[in-house]
């Protein structure tokens, strides 16, 4: 085995750094019990071929473990306030890695995305703290893509974007035991910009607690977009003051002036049981899908109590070629 220590009591101004393997020996570990900061002013960051490198990026490695109660601070306060496209991009990235573990890491204020996985197999994310401003943008907590046997457990998450949020070509994802706010919620897309092809499936949201977020369990695609969303499932979830606690919005990017198509991405075997709390707005519960062509189907909705945060005096539930049933108590009265 191999390692690398960031001892505790230290602090480690860095640029980025790019690790590329296959890495001998192996696996490779990571002791991060200091803190680790990144240049605050952009005009310092290292530029390459596709612009400003990011902060720290683990590319090709094969079981790798990142562990310790450190800091990595991203200082991302003077990134915010430049336009997003100019963005350092990821604060920690694993690009076509496996059998990677990340535990117990606190993140603050990335540029942008905090966590990324991408192309990545087996990755095992455990008690980590992710923090930033809710104004600042892009900034989500963990953003995975084109990957497949993911789990995100007990880890706290408060941002100003999505706290967790799936790309395209996901399979076999697990969020649990997770403390969400403020930030966008835990976002399935979006997907299906440009008219592609999109394969997301199999990903279980359970045990999570969403606070003053501005979603909670949302779907979401743009339209002209194909393929399919199926096999997902939100159970066991509490909503405290969240503006739309259950959504499906397939008109993403384009509302109110979309244009007209009969081709959409298809949702489906979508369940939300045992789901309770307040919502922030009149309709708590929105399910907006594409249309008489590819309508969202067999959508359960089971044990769902939902009732006005302060200030709003009732609440109802919104759908739209949807089909699909209801089990239990659900409040507000279902509209499958």
């Amino acid at each position: 085995m191999g390692s690398v220590n960031v001892p505790a009591g230290k602090v480690f101004l860095l640029n980025s750094l790019h690790f590329t393997g296959p890495c001998i020996p192996k696996p490779l570990l990571f002791i991060i019990d200091g803190e680790m900061i990144a240049q605050s002013d952009p005009k310092k960051w290292e530029n390459g071929e596709n612009g400003v490198i990011p902060w720290l990026i683990f590319d090709q490695v094969d079981g790798l473990a990142i562990v310790g109660r450190g800091l990595l601070d991203g200082q991302g306060k003077s990134w915010w306030d430049i336009h997003c496209r100019d963005h350092a991009g990821p604060m920690m990235t694993f690009s076509n890695c496996g059998n990677v573990t990340l535990k117990s890491l606190r993140f603050r204020n990335s540029a942008q995305t905090h966590v990324l996985v991408m192309g990545s197999q087996n990755v095992y994310i455990n008690d980590i703290k992710v923090t930033s401003p809710e104004a600042s943008p892009n900034t989500d907590g963990i953003h995975i893509t084109s990957s497949t046997v993911v789990s995100i457990n007990h880890s706290d998450i408060a941002t100003g974007d999505d706290c967790v949020s799936i790309g395209d070509q996901v399979n076999n994802l697990n969020v649990t035991f997770m403390n969400c706010g403020p930030g966008h919620g835990v976002s399935i897309g979006s997907l299906g910009r440009g008219g592609t092809e999109v394969a997301v499936e199999n990903i279980r949201v359970w045990h999570v607690n969403f606070t003053g977020t501005t979603n909670g369990a949302r779907i979401k695609t743009w339209p002209g977009g194909t393929g399919y969303v199926r096999g997902i499932e939100f159970f066991d979830i509490h909503f405290s003051s969240v503006q739309n606690p259950i959504i499906i919005d397939q008109f993403y990017g384009c509302a109110p002036k979309c244009v007209e198509t009969r081709k959409g991405v298809h949702i489906e075997k979508v369940r939300y049981m045992k789901m309770s709390g307040t919502s922030a707005t009149k309709v708590a519960m929105k399910l907006e899908c594409s249309g008489e062509s590819v309508p969202c189907s067999n959508l359960l909705m089971r044990d769902i109590d939902l009732s006005p945060a302060d200030g709003i005096g009732s609440v109802s539930s919104l759908c739209s070629f949807v089909h699909g049933s209801a089990q239990g108590l659900i409040r507000p009265s279902s509209c499958l």
